[in-house]
């Protein structure tokens, strides 16, 4: 298999390389595509778990303090 990158991605590679963590291009490209994996196939069942969870929950009335901890969980 030949992977063409552009530029601003192979210089990706190469600074993740020159941290030490990688030994080659090759590890750099298995590492993104599990990352990748995780994120296209674990994390929507960890969000559909958590929806669930709280479709399955006691309803509780939202108030402003509520609303309040949402935005604030929301921006970090």
């Amino acid at each position: 298999m030949k992977i063409v990158l552009p530029p601003a991605l192979s210089a990706l590679v190469e600074r993740l390389m020159q941290t030490g963590r990688y030994a080659d291009e090759g590890e750099v490209v298995r590492a993104a595509l599990r990352a990748l994996e995780h994120q296209e196939f674990d994390e929507p069942l960890n969000l559909e778990s958590a929806i669930l969870s709280g479709v399955h929950s006691q309803h509780i009335l939202y108030d402003a303090s509520v609303l309040d901890r949402v935005r604030l969980n929301a921006a970090i």
